[in-house]
């Protein structure tokens, strides 16, 4: 049976466009692009804001609007739909967006998800759920990066979920008979990412001292930001480390200052009793 534009009552025809919304009715192109959900004026195409404003939305919702007076880009600058189309023109970030948010797991790591942008996921349900045992998002550790990929540990290759934090890599597998593992790698114990991009797929390589961890099939875009994202963090990571902090500055200080001080007691400038009246000072004796 064809479909039926609810608005305007014509068929649309399967090479037509049109509008799903979430009550399962429809519009065509025609009326997308009379109301302002098309991708320019001469496009019948709906937006991606379109797209998701209408799943989430009732045929009911768009009467009201189209009755309203107000243009859809009005409608939709200040609501949560907005946001999401503002994350990627890839359909595939608005629909994982979506997914997202219907997941029972704590908001500060579903905006991190979101944020991040991340779309390959889709057979790590099990994965997504686990990670409020993995990460230490109370402590400041946060999502960089998602995808999903094959890893080979003891002669099985198992899917698992890859997410590089500001802290570390973390390879998730939560095996359905075994409860599965995680295992990570230190951002600082990164030695180098490798990324082989095949016609379709794509493999990460990444060495930590001695080891290296292969990870194979990855969907080839995530793998690219993936490889990209950890060798951005890795040197953000341990560029930090070698900055000195206050307190090792204010050490290295203090050191210098007993120096002049001893210096000034060897010339005899001053007592020694004051030297060392001076160097507990110094030192918060």
């Amino acid at each position: 049976m064809a479909k039926k534009c609810k608005n305007c009552g014509n068929k649309i025809g399967l090479l037509d466009q049109n509008l799903k919304f979430k009550d399962r009715s429809y519009i065509c192109g025609n009326c997308i692009k009379k109301y302002g959900l098309s991708r320019s004026q001469n496009s019948d195409a709906p937006t991606m804001t379109a797209i998701e404003w209408a799943s989430n939305n009732t045929f009911d919702d768009f009467k009201k609007f189209k009755n309203s007076g107000i243009s859809f880009e009005e409608l939709t600058k200040n609501t949560d739909n907005k946001s999401d189309s503002d994350l990627s023109s890839n359909p595939q970030v608005l629909k994982a967006a979506k997914k997202i948010r219907s997941l029972n797991i704590p908001e500060e790591i579903k905006e991190q998800l979101i944020k991040a942008k991340v779309f390959d996921f889709w057979f790590n349900n099990k994965e997504l759920k686990a990670l409020p045992e993995i990460l230490d998002y109370k402590n400041g550790e946060i999502i960089k990066y998602t995808a999903s990929g094959l890893k080979e540990e003891s002669g099985k290759t198992r899917t698992v979920l890859i997410i590089c934090t500001n802290k570390r890599v973390i390879f998730l597998n939560k095996n359905m008979f075994f409860g599965g593992d995680s295992t990570d790698i230190p951002l600082n114990m990164i030695n180098s990412v490798q990324l082989s991009t095949h016609l379709i797929l794509a493999d990460i390589a990444i060495t930590n001292g001695a080891n290296t961890v292969i990870l194979n099939q990855l969907a080839k875009e995530a793998a690219r930001i993936l490889a990209k994202t950890i060798k951005q963090e890795s040197l953000e990571f341990q560029q930090k480390l070698l900055q000195p902090t206050s307190a090792t500055i204010k050490t290295t200080d203090s050191a210098d200052e007993i120096r002049k001080f001893k210096q000034l007691a060897d010339e005899g400038i001053i007592t020694q009793k004051e030297f060392e009246a001076k160097k507990k000072q110094l030192l918060n004796l």
